[in-house]
């Protein structure tokens, strides 16, 4: 069965604060790490995405929290869904 909901607006609001205030902390582990000596250069790229998921969470919680719709299947239904993609060979 296919089911499908809306999130309030003060749980948007409440997320974008949450990434938010945890986007400078993982930009520091991700330039500690320095994966490939690629550290700032990632950090920077990460920190640009968290703005623009920011700034997209901001306009839903604005303007679209109650047209932006989730939709979840039970569990049976996406694992017939996995199965159909395994045998097309989209995934493994």
């Amino acid at each position: 069965m296919i089911k499908s909901h809306t999130i309030a607006k003060e749980r948007w609001q409440f997320a974008v604060a949450g990434l938010t205030a945890s986007a400078p902390l993982m930009a520091a582990v991700i330039r500690k790490k320095n994966f490939a000596g690629q550290g700032e250069q990632a950090a920077e790229q990460y920190l640009s995405d968290i703005e623009l998921a920011v700034c997209a969470m901001n306009y839903v919680s604005e303007f679209a929290a109650d047209s932006v719709r989730f939709v979840s299947q039970d569990d049976a239904s996406f694992e017939a869904a996995l199965q159909k993609l395994r045998d097309l060979g989209g995934i493994r």
